[in-house]
């Protein structure tokens, strides 16, 4: 989120733009790199979260025009019905949602799923036209190169205190000190760290993903013939930028501290997502994992993101707690804070996405439902 938000100021504003960055762009400590995200409009009965992704799609859209390469692969979303009865009801209200805004939506049999994509089992689903696939690393590093030609610098660094007064600045880890004017704060799951105690907070937690390599026939999860799916508890790409199918939890509830995560996958999660293949995906129930990697998704308590000034200090923008459904939003997010940072009109009513915790939507059941991705 930092690298699209110093990327939208560079194209709107003459300052001078330094991003500093603990391990670099596109490192495997970060929430947003990997090889591919979920892009979507599906998001239940919740509006806003579909408009940001139709304003979303024209920015990666432009990207792609700048960048000269594709970064999203739009060929949909199945949401398939089983036995849970939460994931069901998003599903529905999702299709509802798209159907009313007219937004092309489609509504499954059992016979319809076994014309159009026969790798898949389901008594019924719902499809989502406007769903797909972002070739996430190939995403941060288009952003990283359109950043740099346009002067922002890069710095490698850990932010370990900000220290306000005539002439704020940052503490690094290497004892160095970096003034400023604007401070857009987007560490995810080290965000804690850098907020005082007033503020929302983030729970940081542990997800994990594995890649399974398809053996009986790899060309059904082609994306020109698979789409992005959502079982019960899981959600799963096609072999988009990578040889493999990508299957995970929707959402993993342990809390973890960042520094100390363990950082490889559980065989636990590994059966759980062959069981979920054997029920929804049977051509992919035995297939090998071929790579599997953990990532840390920065929870809030509603799952709605945090965009916002500090009430206190002006100067500092803050934008965390993506809650594993932020990287489709990228694009948006960044634009939003750059917004905040140079104090323009936002395109969205940003209320809902306050840090102040008594201005923040309560949780609801199923709040997080569908978010993993």
């Amino acid at each position: 989120m930092g690298l699209a938000t110093a990327y939208h100021i560079s194209k709107t504003s003459n300052s001078k733009v330094l991003l500093l960055d603990r391990y670099g762009i596109g490192n495997e400590y970060s929430s947003s790199n990997d090889v591919n995200r979920v892009f979507r409009y599906s998001y239940g009965n919740d509006e806003l979260y579909t408009q940001m992704a139709v304003e979303s799609l024209a920015l990666w859209r432009q990207l792609e025009e700048e960048s000269q390469q594709e970064l999203l692969i739009q060929k949909g979303l199945l949401l398939l019905q089983g036995d849970d009865g939460n994931a069901n009801g998003f599903n529905e209200s999702s299709y509802r949602t798209l159907s009313r805004k007219g937004f092309a939506a489609d509504r499954l049999s059992k016979m319809d799923i076994a014309k159009r994509f026969p790798q898949f089992k389901a008594e019924e689903a719902f499809f989502d036209h406007h769903g797909g696939v972002l070739l996430a690393s190939k995403a941060l590093h288009a952003f990283h190169a359109q950043a740099a030609l346009k002067g922002v610098k890069f710095h490698q660094g850990r932010a370990r205190k900000i220290v306000p007064g005539d002439r704020p600045y940052v503490t690094t880890d290497n004892s160095e000190t970096i003034e400023f004017r604007i401070l857009v704060v987007t560490i995810g799951p080290w965000a804690n760290s850098l907020l005082a105690p007033s503020l929302a907070r983030m729970r940081p937690t542990r997800q994990q993903v594995m890649y399974f390599i398809p053996q009986i026939d790899p060309d059904h999860f082609h994306p020109s013939k698979c789409p992005v799916f959502f079982t019960d508890k899981h959600y799963g790409l096609p072999t988009a930028g990578i040889n493999a199918v990508k299957m995970a939890p929707k959402e993993l509830p342990e809390t973890v501290d960042p520094e100390t995560v363990k950082r490889t996958v559980d065989d636990d999660q590994i059966i759980c997502c062959r069981e979920a293949f054997r029920r929804f995906v049977p051509e992919l129930a035995d297939s090998e994992v071929v790579r599997s990697k953990v990532c840390l998704y920065d929870m809030t308590e509603n799952s709605d993101f945090v965009m916002d000034r500090d009430p206190e200090r002006a100067e500092i923008v803050y934008g965390y707690g993506f809650s594993g459904h932020g990287f489709k939003f990228a694009p948006l997010i960044g634009k939003l804070l750059a917004g905040l940072a140079l104090d323009s009109k936002p395109s969205f009513n940003l209320e809902r996405f306050s840090i102040v915790p008594s201005k923040r939507r309560k949780p609801a059941i199923a709040s997080h439902l569908g978010k993993g991705e």
